[in-house]
């Protein structure tokens, strides 16, 4: 079919993404997840432009007006927790919208014009089980250094769009900068286990080979690595050991081709857990340090000395092909394994906030906000949980699962696609494609 794109597409060669993406994490998220109410494209494209427009409002610091003359006998306008004065300091808000697949369903938009990675989240093959197990059509990330003004941009959906969009989840998150300085430094880059998270992260912002790896190109498609790696019985094992690793024989395929609306668009994959502080507290530190994969102090591989000053290292898997040094089931062997160069191209681009929460009904929960972005889901954040993180035969058979998933507990998350924008100075400006079916008289389209 001919592509027809709403608005204007980002043009060939240029990426525009959701600045929320790759901008500095600030101190808190909000990710909330909805479904569409609306049962037709037309109703459905016009919750997505409401919504548009609350976005555009929150960038610009624009109130709805209430006054001493504002009717009584009617709800404020104004919700009022940031006062009735626009032009309010926004504290490094971003917000991120992201797609599930369901909303491509409800927006009456052709296969072949949908972003080619995006199914529902596959929970039972990702061997999860999460307390709640909704995907959500949309995706709204809210960051800032400001809990007021995350509040604000959920309570403005909450009032102007309820009745169109129903909460699937909603989970928070807080930074953990703690430097005099307000600076972060080399050690704050900690989970709540208290060890160094980010190490080997992707840095899209100032490298572009990096950037390849995180955002859609319609041209490049053809570079992704293979749904199944090339290892076979009698061949060496790339990871160490005389066995093989066996994997899933229903890896996914990544995508052959991306329509040109998603080019400088990113994946996104939510998976928010909980663990138990209190037993993890008293593991022993060699305990917890086995299970990670690295000294918790200076947050080096354990085939290097225990040095907070030294530069950071990479971990060398191939002399220690048995797990004596580093076990075979821990976290950073089995969720980066560095085996070849098909290996480089499943990295992703992690993005994840610790997660405090307490409530009366559910008492303290401690863990981790994960989100990551790709080009490509299921050659990246799945192939790595499925063929590696999750697999018990990975690296070699009868290895385990990653010693880290034994202490989770799966709360919620998703599968998304993030359009790119048309416009990189209006983060409300993505771009979504035409509905196939003729839109309704009055809908605005994207």
């Amino acid at each position: 079919m001919t592509s027809s794109v709403a608005a204007t597409a980002a043009k060939p060669g240029k990426s525009r993404p959701q600045p929320g993406v790759i901008a500095k994490p600030p101190d808190y998220l909000t990710v909330v997840a909805y479904d569409i109410s609306a049962g037709d494209p037309a109703g459905a494209r016009a919750t997505i432009e409401s919504l548009r427009g609350i976005v555009e409002r929150e960038a610009h610091s624009d109130l709805d007006e209430t006054t001493p003359q504002s009717d009584k006998n009617q709800p404020s306008a104004e919700t009022g927790e940031l006062g009735f004065t626009d032009g309010y300091e926004r504290y490094g808000l971003s917000v991120v919208i992201g797609f599930g697949s369901a909303a491509f369903d409800k927006l009456g938009i052709a296969a072949d014009e949908r972003p080619q990675d995006l199914i529902p989240i596959p929970w039972e093959k990702l061997s999860d089980q999460p307390a709640v197990a909704g995907n959500g059509d949309i995706m709204v990330q809210v960051c800032s250094n400001s809990s007021f003004i995350n509040e604000h941009v959920l309570r403005r959906i909450g009032q102007e769009l309820a009745g169109q969009l129903t909460q699937v989840w909603a989970v928070n998150g807080l930074q953990r900068h703690n430097s005099r300085a307000g600076r972060p430094s080399r050690d704050e880059g900690r989970a709540l286990i208290g060890f160094l998270d980010g190490t080997s992260n992707l840095d899209p912002r100032h490298n572009p080979q990096d950037a390849e790896l995180v955002f859609v190109d319609p041209d490049k498609v053809g570079d992704y690595p293979p749904a199944q790696p090339p290892v076979e019985p009698g061949q060496p094992n790339p990871y160490g050991g005389s066995q093989p690793p066996v994997f899933p024989p229903d890896l996914r395929t990544p995508p052959p081709a991306e329509p040109e609306w998603t080019r400088g668009g990113t994946y996104a994959v939510v998976r928010a857990s909980t663990f138990d502080p209190a037993a993890w507290d008293q593991r022993a530190l060699g305990d917890q340090e086995k299970t990670v994969g690295r000294w918790k102090v200076s947050g080096q591989p354990l085939d290097h000395a225990d040095d907070p000053t030294a530069q950071m290292a990479e971990p060398n898997f191939a002399t220690d092909p048995d797990g004596a040094t580093t076990p075979l089931a821990s976290h950073v062997r089995k969720a980066n394994p560095r085996g070849g160069a098909d290996d480089l191209k499943r990295r992703i681009f992690r993005r994840g906030y610790p997660l405090i929460s307490d409530s009366p009904q559910l008492g303290s929960q401690r863990g981790l906000v994960f989100i990551c972005f790709g080009r490509t889901i299921a050659a990246q954040f799945e192939f790595i949980t499925r063929a590696w993180t999750a697999n018990p035969d990975f690296p070699r058979p009868g290895t385990g699962q990653d010693a880290l998933r034994a202490i989770e507990a799966v709360l919620c998350g998703g599968y998304f696609f993030v359009p790119p924008l048309r416009n990189a100075n209006k983060p409300w400006s993505w771009v979504l494609p035409e509905a196939t079916t003729t839109p309704a008289a009055g809908e605005v389209v994207a």
